[in-house]
């Protein structure tokens, strides 16, 4: 029995049974940790946090992406003031991570621990359980996010439906962050809503994750399928390439495979001489159908920011990456088949039809004249350069902004440190 289902134990023996099937259905190590961080908090002034080290952990400790993910090879590769660490759950991360030179333990080893409590700077890109939570009391936490919300987040979308308990602890450990980046002040309101975070404690600087559609990040190959990066590459040269990155859909019915028909897609693409890219969700299956032969998927786990700037023309329709993408000031084609559903389930913090800066194809039967059109003429260019301007930072547009957030989190938390310790 896992440690959180014993602690549910009394209460499903109880006359609040039904409340403990709706916590132990979301979670009750989520409880169980917030428990022990309380504890740990309370202890925290019993020991010195270094600043000059600083964690780094990312999609609930499971893989090597993310913002995190360049911010933390940015300050192993430029900054030797600062000793980085990548903490992570996945013990084939952490293995790669030092095969090739770099600092990185298991979470739960000695040292992963050892390192946690330790730091001074805990830098996240979901939130706490991205390391150790309990951990992080009494650190200086940086929460870096992952990316521009077009729908709904957190507390604008799933939270509210959480038992009174898993709310409680999503609320404190909000006001644990002391810092969230944000790419403009033009999102303040959405970030607030969403993440219970004031602009108080926003630092305003851009992703480092886009630095890695200008040029190679040094240590970003790191877990890479090396053989589908090579043959993107290979493609992009003499072809055209469309990148296609969806949206995850609970609703089988409406996930994108039920929305194409492939043959006459891979019929298309031959005759535009062009290829399609899919990078699905983690949690999506997709068996591409027989003899597409123009269609390339890309591993569930693959990171796709080094290979986006090979992309042509960007196919997406309520993904974040599409206002990373738009750094680049390439076309982008949306595909909102379930438009109507998704906005009444879900919702957007903006007027889709104003944000959406490129040709829409409302179904399968439009998309290959949208995609035609933008390879040809990118009619909604100036709308989407003027989004850029609103959106993004300068450093965002050059491949510098690891080293501008670097230098923002530094000065908002660690003025004064002598970087060359």
């Amino acid at each position: 029995m896992k440690i959180g289902q014993s602690v549910l134990a009394p209460l499903k023996r109880s006359l609040l049974r039904p409340l403990a099937d709706r916590i132990e259905k979301f979670a009750p190590e989520l409880l169980l940790q917030w428990v022990l961080y309380a504890m740990l908090k309370r202890l925290s002034r019993l020991w010195t946090r270094d600043d000059t080290l600083w964690v780094f952990g990312a999609r609930g400790g499971k893989a090597f992406v993310d913002n995190a993910k360049y911010l933390y090879l940015h300050v192993a590769n430029e900054q030797p003031g600062v000793r980085p660490v990548w903490l992570s759950k996945n013990r084939r991360v952490v293995r790669e991570l030092q095969q090739s030179g770099y600092e990185a333990y298991y979470c739960y080893s000695f040292r992963g621990l050892v390192a946690n409590l330790r730091a001074g700077v805990v830098l996240l890109t979901q939130g706490h359980h991205d390391v150790v939570m309990p951990c992080c009391a009494g650190a200086k936490t940086v929460l870096l996010w992952h990316g521009i919300p077009l729908k709904t987040i957190s507390w604008d979308a799933e939270f509210p439906s959480r038992p009174a308990p898993v709310r409680a602890v999503h609320e404190y450990m909000a006001d644990e962050f002391d810092r969230l980046v944000v790419p403009s002040g033009h999102l303040v309101d959405a970030f607030e809503s969403g993440l219970h975070i004031g602009r108080d404690r926003m630092i305003f600087t851009g992703y480092p994750r886009l630095d890695a559609l200008f040029s190679d990040v040094e240590g970003s190959d790191i877990g890479a399928d090396e053989g589908t990066h090579k043959r993107v590459r290979r493609l992009s040269r003499n072809h055209h390439v469309f990148f296609y990155l969806p949206t995850f859909r609970d609703d089988a019915t409406r996930r994108f495979s039920e929305q194409f028909d492939f043959h006459e897609l891979d019929d298309f693409l031959e005759r535009e001489d062009a290829y399609f890219v899919v990078k699905t969700h983690p949690r999506e299956r997709f068996d591409l159908p027989p003899n597409c032969s123009r269609i390339v998927t890309l591993p569930k786990e693959c990171d796709v920011y080094p290979l986006l700037r090979y992309a042509n023309v960007l196919l997406t329709d309520y993904s974040s990456i599409y206002f990373d993408y738009i750094a680049l000031d390439r076309p982008v084609v949306f595909y909102p088949y379930d438009r109507a559903q998704y906005e009444e389930s879900r919702g957007f913090y903006f007027d889709y039809d104003e944000i959406a800066a490129g040709v829409i194809a409302s179904n399968f039967d439009e998309l290959p004249t949208a995609l035609s059109r933008a390879l040809e003429n990118d009619p909604e260019g100036m709308a989407r350069r003027q989004l850029a301007e609103t959106l993004l930072t300068d450093a965002s547009r050059t491949g510098n902004q690891s080293a501008v957030a670097y230098d923002a989190i530094r000065r908002e938390l660690v003025a004064g440190t002598d970087r060359s310790i």
